[in-house]
């Protein structure tokens, strides 16, 4: 089960847990088989209208739902043993190979690239200077998370500003090499 972050106002939760913003701490919900169970049963209803309504689609929501499952059972292992560390150079490897696929996704989406390093450079700059600073800036001032580098809220909250960073960088950088192209 993964455990999911949520604001409580009780003093008295995991000894561990950072004070959010307003003094509460912060505590960890557990997923139970039951919550796992009902996700599941969405899936297998949509596979399940879909045979109904004859879209042949089932076998393939079947195959990707599983799919999906061992994917994220096998990261779910290595999130878990990250979880446990406290090392910095070990989180930061974790963090420079999430910049480093984030910035090849971002060249990999544009039609016309710059030619060399700078295809993938000036993406991965733009997105390592906006998403590094806020994360440094959410886990330091907002969240207060001692130390700052806690995976439990670094790869998270990284991961997210990644995901929005890199869409926006990779529509900005196709927009101009494609009018740069174009003129």
């Amino acid at each position: 089960s993964s455990p999911v972050p949520r604001r409580t106002d009780t003093a008295t939760d995991h000894p561990r847990a950072p004070a959010g913003a307003g003094g509460r701490r912060l505590s960890l919900i557990s997923l139970t088989p039951w919550d796992l169970s009902l996700a599941a049963s969405l899936v297998l209803l949509l596979a399940l209208m879909s045979w109904r309504l004859h879209l042949g689609v089932e076998r393939r929501v079947l195959f990707a739902a599983l799919r999906s499952a061992v994917q994220l059972s096998l990261i779910g292992l290595v999130l878990k043993f990250l979880f446990e560390q406290t090392s910095l150079p070990l989180i930061g490897l974790m963090a420079l190979i999430m910049l480093s696929v984030a910035g090849w996704e971002v060249m990999a989406r544009q039609k016309r690239r710059y030619a060399g390093a700078w295809g993938y450079g000036i993406g991965t700059l733009s997105m390592f200077l906006s998403s590094f600073s806020v994360l440094i800036l959410a886990l330091t001032v907002i969240i207060g998370v001692e130390p700052w580098y806690q995976p439990q809220y670094l790869i998270p909250l990284l991961g997210m500003l990644l995901g929005n960073t890199m869409s926006g960088v990779a529509i900005a950088l196709d927009n101009l090499t494609r009018q740069a192209w174009e003129a």
